[in-house]
């Protein structure tokens, strides 16, 4: 099948969840599905996961689950990368890996709404279910903008360094994880959060990136 390439720059909107963990480096070394002999290396900091259920995109509407164990180094470029991401079309997977270099995999999604603050979200491939988390969210809002905490993507794909500066903005307030099963074979196996937060609305910008050969 011929793949389908939606080429940058994007403009996406939607809603998302973003919990933030401290992860060690045994943990990272276990299950941060990053390939031992990798010349990517783990270095510590800030880790997080992200579900998000995208509106609109330059291609189309899809769901996305992501993982960042926290800070990576590439040579002597340090800034954070996706050591794994499930999103629901194929167009986003194909565009991703060749726009940005984003490991993307396909698989469904599904979220039951249990009240207007409270959802299940689950995940999975090939009729199994290897994600599956019940969260809930405040209703005290605030903004949020990347303009405070620039988070700068490098991507290792293909003997290529991507690197990406997104931009985004939206409405923010407090979230929190209440049940969590993973299957560690599909993603890393987290438990409850740091904090949390929920978006809703945001909008997204990932913009044309630079691109370095591996030396």
């Amino acid at each position: 099948m011929k793949k389908q390439i939606v080429p940058p720059p994007w403009k996406l909107n939607g809603r998302g969840y973003i919990f933030v963990y401290k992860f060690n480096k045994n943990f990272i070394q276990n299950n941060g599905f990053i390939n031992l002999g990798s010349k990517l290396q783990y270095t510590g900091g800030f880790g997080s996961i992200m579900i998000v259920e995208y509106k609109n995109s330059n291609a189309g509407p899809y769901d996305e689950l992501l993982f960042i164990p926290g800070k990576t180094k590439i040579q002597n470029y340090t800034n954070y990368s996706i050591t794994k991401i499930y999103v629901s079309t194929q167009i986003s997977v194909d565009s991703g890996r060749e726009n940005w270099g984003i490991p993307k995999e396909i698989s469904y999604f599904s979220f039951e709404n249990l009240d207007q603050k409270r959802e299940i979200i689950r995940v999975g491939r090939d009729k199994e279910i290897f994600f599956e988390v019940e969260v809930s969210h405040s209703n005290f809002y605030f903004p949020i903008t990347t303009r405070l905490l620039p988070i700068k993507l490098q991507q290792l794909y293909n003997h290529r360094i991507y690197f990406t500066q997104f931009k985004g903005n939206g409405r923010a307030t407090f979230a929190k994880i209440h049940q969590i099963n993973i299957i560690p074979n599909f993603f890393p196996p987290v438990g409850k959060a740091l904090f949390g937060l929920y978006v809703d609305p945001f909008e997204l910008e990932f913009p044309v990136p630079t691109i370095k050969n591996l030396e």
